[in-house]
């Protein structure tokens, strides 16, 4: 297990644990290697590749960087040149805007990337080889960001300005939201070349390559709207309440996960900032998206949403059900357990035919402290979580299916100890 954590002070530490067994935690090991990742603003999301080989990160700085494992098992890029740029990692403005999240596709489909900014878009970026001037070894602007005319448009480069170095080529830019895109995801293999991507304006779109040998033409295949007039009890919230949340927290779908199950429909789990869960389940007999769940939300007293900040599918590795995880403002991280109901015969349904159902089994709140983001191990079997504390927790299953906390990964101790004394004052 890899673990990354980003901190504050502009640098990112990659850590390591070893597998366990279900009787054993996981044990870190004495690998780590803090990389200062060099932009000049917040990195606000991060993501592995399919063979975990690979990361990106996503910047308010508008860029984003790509880095390699390389066969001494360090991660390409730690060293940074007398310019203050990397000569290592790939980079490009990627965004006239913060970029807000990014996602890898499958290998099959090639070195894909699609990152959501805060200009309304969601851009596909495809690598590829040849060489041309670098944006990694950045000629800064009076600003301090990326000169963009010192080099190719829309496109980005590694390493050096050599020949055979690789670049970030834009091939598509999907601009049908109206307001920032603030989550964004490939879907699994078996799905196709899709993408969902979810916005400010409370609106899932759902994405398909025409043709994926030809990444310029997508086609918006759905639209799935967040309704915030109601709650998790499905009553209609009070007008002041309402503009409480609408004028304080009504920023949209705040993130989403495709569940993987090769033997599902497909399926969405969003996370809104009104507070709601909801599961989307594409019904062929109506061919539309239609929400199959609601899970139980992340809201404080009074009525009044506060949001959800993350969502994770976890991958099915031979379960009979599904587990969600989800964290909030309310300062809760929940797993959600669904059940995979037996086929039956679906009024929506053509025909007759048989529709797979989904049932809600239960809730159990694993962490009652402030969690900003949560994600699952490639099994399923290990569930991480991170806060504004500088630690990394690590949650797995009992035998008898009660969760608990088998490790906590901390970052610069230092940095904790000045931040800790900030708080105390």
């Amino acid at each position: 297990v890899t673990i990354a954590i980003i901190q504050s002070n502009r640098s990112i530490i990659m850590s390591a644990a070893t597998p366990s067994t279900a009787s054993k935690p996981l044990k870190l090991t004495s690998t780590s290697q803090t990389l200062p990742h060099g932009h000049l603003d917040y990195v606000l999301d991060m993501a592995f590749d399919y063979y975990g080989r690979r990361f990106a990160t996503a910047s308010g700085d508008r860029t984003v960087r790509v880095w390699d494992l390389n066969s001494d098992g360090m991660w390409a890029g730690s060293s940074l040149g007398s310019n203050g740029g990397n000569n290592n990692t790939n980079e490009w403005q990627a965004h006239r805007g913060p970029v807000h999240k990014i996602s890898w596709a499958h290998p099959e489909f090639g070195q894909l990337l699609a990152t959501a900014g805060a200009d309304h878009a969601v851009v596909i970026w495809e690598e590829r080889e040849g060489g041309f001037k670098s944006l990694a070894t950045p000629e800064r602007s009076a600003d301090g960001f990326l000169d963009t005319n010192a080099g190719a448009t829309n496109t980005g480069s590694s390493g050096g300005a050599g020949e055979g170095a690789s670049r970030w080529v834009n091939k598509a830019t999907l601009s049908d939201a109206r307001r920032a895109v603030t989550a964004v995801e490939f879907a699994p293999r078996h799905l196709g070349l899709r993408i969902a991507s979810g916005s400010a304006d409370g609106v899932v779109r759902i994405y398909e390559a025409l043709d994926t040998m030809n990444l310029s033409h997508w086609k918006l295949e759905a639209e799935i709207e967040d309704n915030p007039d109601s709650n998790e009890a499905g009553q209609r919230m009070s007008t002041v309440e309402h503009n409480i949340s609408a004028s304080n927290e009504n920023m949209g779908v705040s993130s989403l996960s495709w569940c993987t199950g090769r033997f599902e429909p497909a399926t969405l789990v969003v996370g809104c900032s009104s507070g709601r869960v909801s599961i989307y389940r594409y019904d062929d007999g109506q061919r539309s998206w239609l929400e199959a769940i609601r899970l139980p939300g992340h809201a404080t007293s009074n009525g009044v949403p506060r949001g959800v900040l993350d969502v994770a599918w976890a991958p099915n590795v031979g379960r009979s059900y599904h587990l969600i995880a989800t964290c909030g403002k309310d300062n809760q991280l929940k797993v959600h357990r669904v059940k995979r109901g037996r086929g039956g015969k679906s009024d929506n349904t053509e025909g007759g035919g048989s529709q797979s159902a989904l049932v809600y089994e239960g809730t159990e709140i694993l962490d009652q402290s402030q969690t900003w983001r949560c994600q699952w191990n490639v099994t399923g079997t290990v569930l991480s979580s991170s806060g504004d504390g500088g630690m990394v927790k690590l949650w797995k299953s009992d035998f008898q299916g009660r969760w608990k906390c088998v490790s906590e990964i901390v970052g610069d101790s230092a940095e904790l100890a000045a931040a800790a004394a900030i708080q105390n004052q």
